[in-house]
């Protein structure tokens, strides 16, 4: 599934004043370039370098303190698994918003950095254990679904790109349903 469309749906799913949290890294770069934003503080970022694992307890805290509105967090796999805890705060104080995991299984920006100095084996995601001979994981080593719904949270895997808006959209419904963080990888 290329991110484009990911974002393409994102903008049909969810309403004009949905509020989109983000930290860094290329589904942040993508996001900003394809999600539309309809208004003020619609669009909060973190706007730094280097904080992984922002996304999580940021939106959180929008929902916390606009409890009224469509809260939209967006990471890759990377941001996603440095606070990923945190989704049992969301589950426990009844924080309700989707979470789009945009997983490239690939480590973007870092990569990119790595490769300038012969370092592409220093960070890895995907890793073989007891996953690896799970057909839609191939090999990636953390199942972020087992992990969230272990978290409290709900979960949707999407691998056929055109189920991916009818996932964003009962992940809207499981949120507010089940008064917690739903995450749509």
């Amino acid at each position: 599934i290329k991110p484009m469309r990911v974002y393409e749906e994102m903008n049909q799913a969810f309403p004009r004043d949905t509020i989109y949290v983000s930290t860094i890294g290329l589904s942040q770069i993508a996001g900003a370039q394809f999600l539309q934003v309809h208004g003020p503080r619609q669009w909060i970022n973190c706007g730094q370098a280097g904080p992984l694992g922002w996304t999580i307890p940021a939106a959180l805290g929008v929902v916390a303190a606009d409890p009224g509105r469509t809260v939209v967090g967006l990471a890759g796999d990377y941001d996603f698994q440095f606070m990923i805890e945190e989704l049992a705060v969301g589950a426990q104080f009844r924080l309700p918003y989707v979470q789009v995991l945009v997983n490239n299984s690939y480590l973007g920006l870092i990569r990119q950095a790595q490769r300038g100095f012969d370092m592409d084996y220093c960070v890895q995601l995907a890793f073989e254990n007891q996953n690896v001979s799970d057909p839609v994981l191939q090999g990636y080593g953390v199942d972020h679904h087992a992990v969230v719904t272990g978290l409290g949270c709900r979960a949707l895997r999407v691998t056929d790109p055109e189920k991916i808006r009818d996932a964003l959209v009962e992940a809207r419904k499981l949120a507010q349903e089940h008064r917690v963080p739903v995450v749509v990888e």
